[in-house]
C-alpha cells in the first residue's frame, strides 16, 4: 500500500468554508421566497422582543430586561480537583448549534425568570401563531440551512434537535421520556440543567446572581449566532478574565498566558480567534511595543525575556460594539471595510 501523501505546504487541512462564506449564508438565509424577511432580521426582532417582554403573554408587560447575562465560572474554567473539562471546552469542538443553543437558553431563562424560580423550557418545534409569546425554536435560532426556503425551517428544526441531543450527552439538559412511545424521549420536554453540571452532579438550572457577565446585546444583536465556536470561546474567556480582574481590564486590559489557557481547557489554535474579535471591533488589543502587529514576533525576544521585558497582548472588551447587528457588521468588515475597519486590520 502506498504511503499517504502529506498535505503540501501552505494548503489548509480543514475543509470548512471561508469565514466570509459562513457569514454570507447567514446574511441570505430566509424561510420564505426571494424578497421575504431575512432570517437574521426576524430572529433579531424575536430576541429583542424576548428581552423586552420576557415571554409575557400580553406582549406589553415589561419583562426583567437584564443588561447583563451571567454565566457560572464553572462552565468556563477547569475546577481544582476535577478530571473533566468545563462545559465550554466540551462544546467548542461540537459542530452545529450546541454551544450557541446552550448560551441562548441561559439568555432565555434570565429574560423570563427571577432568582430561585423554577426555569421551564417552553419552546416547541411546531409552528405557533404569529403573536404567541413563546416562539418556536426555529424562530429564535439563526443557522445556515443552505437549503430551499421550503425546507429551511424543517432543516433548522433538525439542527436544533441534534444540538439538544449533544447537550443531553454533555449533562447540560435533560430530555424527558415520550409518554406515547415507551423507550423514546420527547424533545418537547426539555429540562435545563446548570451550566456547571458534571457527569456526577446534574442540578437543575437556576438564574445566578453573579458570575461572568456578558452584555445582553451579545444575544439580541445575534453575535451568539454569527460568531464561530472558537470566536465565542475566546470572547467568553476574555469575559471571565474581565470578571476576575475588573480594575486591570479598565486600566489597560487583561491577558491570557499559557498558565491561564490551561484553566480554560481550550486548544492553542482556538486563541487565534482573538484576531477576529479585534477585526470585528469587539475587543481592543494592546501589543508589546516591540511586537510586530502583522506577524506577532517580538524583536530581540531572548534578550528581552531574560530582562523580564516581554509583555503579553492585553485585551479590552468593547461592550458598545455588541450593539451593532452582528451579521451585517461582519459582512461589512470582511467585504466592504471602512477606513476604521482597515486600520484595525493593518495596525491594531
Amino acid at each position: 500500500m502506498s504511503a499517504v501523501s502529506p498535505v503540501p505546504p501552505g494548503r489548509p487541512r480543514a475543509t470548512r468554508p471561508p469565514r466570509a462564506v459562513i457569514n454570507d449564508r447567514l446574511l441570505s438565509a430566509s424561510d420564505g421566497p426571494e424578497g421575504s424577511t431575512l432570517l437574521h432580521e426576524e430572529v433579531r426582532h424575536n430576541l429583542e422582543h424576548l428581552w423586552q417582554y420576557g415571554g409575557n403573554r400580553d406582549g406589553r408587560t415589561p419583562g426583567r430586561r437584564p443588561d447583563w447575562i451571567f454565566i457560572r465560572p464553572d462552565f468556563l474554567l477547569q475546577q481544582p480537583g476535577t478530571d473533566h473539562a468545563p462545559g465550554l471546552a466540551r462544546l467548542v469542538p461540537a459542530r452545529g448549534l450546541p454551544l450557541r443553543l446552550e448560551l441562548f437558553m441561559l439568555f432565555d431563562a434570565q429574560c423570563r425568570y427571577n432568582h430561585a424560580e423554577r426555569v421551564r423550557v417552553d419552546r416547541m418545534f411546531e409552528e405557533v401563531e404569529a403573536n404567541a409569546p413563546i416562539k418556536s425554536w426555529q424562530k429564535v435560532v439563526l443557522s445556515d440551512t443552505n437549503s430551499d426556503h421550503r425546507e429551511a425551517g424543517a432543516l433548522r428544526g433538525r439542527q436544533v434537535k441534534e444540538a439538544l441531543r449533544v447537550l443531553d450527552k454533555q449533562h447540560l439538559v435533560d430530555i424527558g421520556p415520550d409518554k406515547s412511545r415507551p423507550g423514546r424521549r420527547d424533545l418537547n420536554r426539555i429540562t435545563l440543567l446548570s451550566e456547571a453540571s458534571t457527569p456526577v452532579s446534574r442540578p437543575r438550572y437556576t438564574v445566578p446572581k453573579s458570575g461572568v457577565y456578558v452584555s445582553r446585546h451579545f444575544f439580541t444583536s445575534l453575535w451568539v449566532f454569527a460568531l464561530t465556536n472558537t470566536e465565542i470561546a475566546v470572547f467568553l474567556a476574555l469575559s471571565a478574565r474581565r470578571a476576575a480582574f475588573p480594575l486591570a481590564h479598565t486600566g489597560g486590559g487583561v491577558f491570557v498566558v499559557q498558565e491561564h489557557r490551561r484553566q480554560f481547557g481550550l486548544k492553542d489554535n482556538t486563541w487565534r480567534s482573538a484576531r477576529e474579535l479585534h477585526t470585528y471591533g469587539l475587543v481592543d488589543r494592546v501589543h508589546d511595543t516591540e511586537r510586530d502587529t502583522q506577524t506577532g514576533r517580538i524583536t530581540d525576544y531572548g534578550t528581552r525575556w531574560k530582562k523580564h521585558e516581554v509583555m503579553p497582548t492585553r485585551f479590552t472588551i468593547i461592550d458598545s460594539a455588541l450593539e451593532q447587528p452582528a451579521v451585517p457588521t461582519i459582512d461589512r468588515v470582511l467585504n466592504n471595510p471602512t477606513p476604521e475597519d482597515q486600520w484595525r486590520q493593518w495596525f491594531g
